[in-house]
């Protein structure tokens, strides 16, 4: 899988850097070994931003390196290397396969159940934009799944890519048939409209709809 070895090669790129602060460190059992400060700062925010992109926010791999990977030492970068170990061996499972559908499924259908309870509640605004962020991780956790990029490299940066591109780039290697691809970048264009203030409130059956074409969506496609 593409997107198994991109994630794959980056996660060895932290790796190397979180290697090169121990290379580096002063070997002193007598005291607490340090490692530079500034490099250590990269190590930390590139690996905490991959685990985040990758793994979710609220995940022990990410919860766990943030908690316990926080000062410029010899034994907390270690602490950071063992994490980083576990998230290789978790890639190189089926964990994008299985585990991460099975999470991103469950956080969706909850998601789609808050919908519609604003839809209930005669928020048709508020239904529309909870629905459109559903679509959005639900592109990106299928496209994620299937080999897809969810990112643009944007000054050596990782940007993730918007709903639409995905959306596009999906289609293109056949997950959907064409009518569920009309389908969708009509809802997005829908949630975006009703995510900006000044845009027209969609109406109550217009939402109604998208959520029941949404709903028969998240059942089809499986990642």
């Amino acid at each position: 899988m593409k997107n198994q070895e991109d994630l794959l090669a980056q996660l060895t790129a932290i790796v190397s850097l979180g290697k090169k602060l121990l290379d580096a460190a002063p070997d002193d059992e007598r005291q607490k070994s340090l490692v530079n400060e500034t490099k250590f700062h990269d190590f930390r925010i590139s690996a905490l931003s991959y685990l985040v992109r990758v793994f979710g926010e609220e995940s022990t791999l990410h919860q766990s390196f943030k908690s316990e990977v926080t000062q410029a030492t010899a034994s907390r970068t270690r602490r950071g290397m063992g994490i980083l170990a576990a998230a290789e061996k978790e890639l190189r499972g089926d964990w994008l396969e299985t585990t991460a559908g099975a999470l991103t499924r469950d956080i969706l259908a909850d998601m789609l159940r808050l919908a519609r309870a604003h839809l209930d509640e005669k928020r048709p605004r508020a239904a529309a934009i909870v629905a459109g962020a559903v679509l959005e991780k639900h592109l990106r956790g299928l496209c994620l799944a299937k080999g897809i990029r969810i990112y643009n490299e944007v000054g050596n940066k990782a940007v993730d890519k918007k709903g639409l591109q995905l959306a596009g780039e999906a289609y293109k290697k056949k997950l959907f048939e064409r009518n569920d691809n009309k389908a969708i970048l009509a809802w997005l264009a829908s949630c975006e409209q009703a995510a900006d203030p000044r845009g027209k409130e969609p109406g109550m059956d217009e939402v109604k709809s998208m959520l029941g074409g949404l709903a028969s969506l998240l059942n089809s496609l499986r990642y």
